[in-house]
């Protein structure tokens, strides 16, 4: 008598989630960040000195310029679907990054005017319905244009031109990380934030190994 009750039930209950008019959530994308800078503080330096003989005047002289970030990220893309397609599988496009939310462990008078650093990309992050695949790449998270905005002569004046032996960090940051994109297969939009720190500062160079 209760194997028959409990059958009973059973299909009770699963004529009622079929029954019209409930309905059936679908499962949704899901972009995932897991990794950023291999969970590592980003050290982004200010200026990056050099030194070239001048022949004319038998001299060395120093130059600098505003160097540009890079920084490896890893993404992943779970998209079950209603069946993932054999020849066009899901993937995510990921056609925008952006970092957003500056939180400054400076006072806030003291700290510089941050702005929305934006980077474009055309990166594809194929889907894994298993969550076992990922997908790893480098951006340019602080291009020099926006160092020069944001630390220049312009900005807070805070980038140093003529002494590459200096070591000085100006602030520890945390930030916002948003990666934005598009699955044409399930057209749909996807999209993907997480912190990370950045230590901003004009770190030590030396001048006869430019870039590096």
């Amino acid at each position: 008598m209760r194997r028959s009750l409990f059958r009973l039930l059973t299909v009770v209950a699963v004529a009622g989630l079929l029954a019209p008019g409930c309905q059936v959530l679908e499962p949704t994308p899901a972009l995932r960040i897991l990794s950023i800078n291999g969970g590592s503080t980003l050290s982004s330096d200010l200026s990056d000195f050099m030194q070239v003989f001048n022949k004319e005047d038998s001299v060395w002289e120093t130059f600098y310029q505003v160097p540009s970030d890079s920084m490896k990220v890893e993404l992943q893309y779970v998209e079950i679907g209603a069946g993932l397609p054999t020849v066009t599988p899901y993937e995510a496009i990921i056609n925008e990054v952006t970092i957003t939310k500056f939180n400054s462990s400076l006072p806030p008078d003291d700290a510089p005017t941050y702005t929305t650093a934006t980077l474009d990309l055309n990166q594809h992050v194929s889907s894994d319905p298993a969550g076992k695949k990922t997908t790893t790449f480098w951006i340019t998270p602080f291009s020099s244009w926006w160092k020069e905005k944001v630390f220049g002569a312009d900005g807070a004046g805070l980038i140093n031109e003529d002494e590459p032996t200096t070591i000085e960090v100006i602030d520890l940051v945390t930030a916002t990380l948003t990666f934005k994109g598009y699955d044409p297969v399930a057209d749909r939009d996807v999209e993907a934030s997480g912190e990370f720190q950045v230590q901003f500062g004009n770190l030590y160079d030396d001048p006869s190994r430019f870039g590096k």
